[in-house]
């Protein structure tokens, strides 16, 4: 099966590493990661070889006040390209403001076998209707 290139946004470190271990190291793993961003400003520049992403995980830290304008920047940037958010359990209203820029919501400690298949099936369902 070929790999999906997917970005991760967090400006948490530890999650940003502990994602880009299971992604490459996982066997698995339906996932090249092909852009780290610690921020909305850095990725336009951050991308590790020539190809777009075609599912970004953004973590709902970085979505401050203007829920609106963050999705217009990340759209400007990657247009077409499926986005899920990383929300974490305890905060659950974080991911209600968002939902109409999204396609999904994962928290970051779900399944691993939960995680793979929702990326696949996000980018899959994405696929289709762009068809």
């Amino acid at each position: 099966m070929e790999k999906i290139n997917i970005g991760i946004i967090t400006n948490l470190r530890k999650l940003l590493f502990a994602y880009r271990i299971l992604f490459s190291e996982h066997i698995q793993s339906p996932a090249n990661i092909v852009l780290e961003a610690t921020s909305i400003d850095s990725i336009s520049s951050n991308s590790y070889i020539n190809e777009r992403p075609e599912l970004l995980l953004i973590d709902y830290r970085l979505v401050f006040k203007d829920t609106a304008l963050f999705f217009s920047f990340v759209n400007y940037f990657y247009p077409d390209t499926v986005i899920l958010l990383i929300v974490h359990q305890n905060f659950p209203w974080e991911a209600k403001r968002c939902t109409n820029y999204i396609q999904s919501v994962l928290s970051p400690n779900q399944d691993i076998n939960q995680l793979f298949m929702l990326i696949r099936n996000s980018v899959s369902q994405s696929n289709i209707v762009k068809q």
